[in-house]
Formats: C-alpha cells, sequence, structure tokens
C-alpha cells in the first residue's frame, strides 16, 4: 500500500477516495456516490445509501446516481480516527479550491429520471449552477469537475503496468477487512 501512496502522492482525489475504500470497505460505485451531505464528521459516521454508475454520454453528463442494490447494503459505516483525519483535511483541501475557483468551480445538482409510468428511478449528475436540487460531490477534480470512478482508471493502469501490482479498486476491500481484524474491530 505504501508504495501506492508514494507513486500517487499529488494525485488527493485519488489517494483519499482509495484510502476511503481501504478503511471502510466500501465497493467503488458506492465511494464515487458520496457526498458531503453522507459524511457525518462530527459523529464520525459516513451513510452508504446509493451508488454510482456511468451510462452513455449525453449533452447533460453520463453519470448516474442510484439506490443500493439491496436494503442491507444501505448502512453506516464508523469512520477511525485515520480516515477521520484524512477527511477532514480533504474537506479544507476542497473548501479552498471552491474559494481559488470561486465562480468557475463545478457545481452540480440531481436532475430526477423517471421510468415510463412515471417512477422516480435514479437521479442523473448534472452541471448546473442551479440552488434547486444541488449536489456537493466528495470525489471532484481540483476545479470541482465530477468525473466519477474514472478518477481510479489511470492510476489503475500505473499500479498495474509501471508498479506491477495486480488489483482492482474493488479488491481494497479486503484491505478493509484485514486492517479491522489488526486493529481487533
Amino acid at each position: 500500500m505504501e508504495l501506492i501512496l508514494n507513486r500517487f502522492k499529488n494525485n488527493k482525489e485519488f489517494i483519499i477516495s482509495f484510502l476511503t475504500a481501504c478503511y471502510t470497505g466500501m465497493k467503488t460505485g458506492k465511494v464515487f456516490a458520496l457526498t458531503w451531505d453522507d459524511i457525518d464528521l462530527d459523529n464520525r459516521i459516513i451513510k452508504i445509501n446509493k451508488t454510482v454508475y456511468a451510462k452513455d454520454k449525453e449533452e447533460k453528463g453520463r453519470w448516474y446516481l442510484g439506490t443500493t442494490k439491496t436494503v442491507g447494503s444501505q448502512r453506516e459505516v464508523y469512520i477511525c480516527n485515520t480516515l477521520y483525519k484524512i477527511l477532514l483535511d480533504y474537506k479544507k483541501i476542497k473548501d479552498d479550491y471552491k474559494k481559488q475557483y470561486s465562480k468557475n468551480y463545478k457545481k452540480y445538482v440531481l436532475e430526477e429520471v423517471k421510468n415510463k409510468y412515471g417512477k422516480l428511478v435514479e437521479y442523473k449528475i448534472v452541471e448546473s449552477n442551479s440552488r434547486h436540487n444541488k449536489v456537493d460531490m466528495v470525489f471532484t477534480r481540483k476545479g470541482g469537475i465530477y468525473s466519477g470512478t474514472d478518477i481510479v482508471k489511470y492510476p489503475f493502469k500505473i499500479i498495474h503496468h509501471e508498479l506491477g501490482i495486480k488489483c482492482r479498486f474493488y479488491d481494497l476491500r479486503g484491505s478493509f477487512e484485514t486492517i479491522s481484524l489488526r486493529n481487533g474491530c
């Protein structure tokens, strides 16, 4: 893990998402579906209640939020001390980016997507300055650009080819189990 952290030390978004997966056991789609409303730093809880997935790119974007596959997969995860410090620092960095980029910082809203019967089935993440249904995604690039799970694509190519480590983001769930056992959880 240290090899990966050193190699990507300048890629905050990747490192923080990587560590979030390691310390929570969350799947890829759930990590990148996190909003700042899901993270309660005061009580050290992450609410897991949705997943993100890509569809064919349209004019307004390709990332969608949907519910988790089962009710049982909707849960709260405790934020350990290490992850707490990481997320607290990351929140400050994101707030600084918002100030630095000001009006140019990308903002997003959730656009309802209904089926032919009028039932809400998912939300599309759409860039917009509207205040209605706004969403503050946790893992965005420096200027606020949301790129969903694409944040891990290039780093994992490097992890495979340059570092010679054969793993997927999904495999970090096993790291969570190992970390938990080591810490007596």
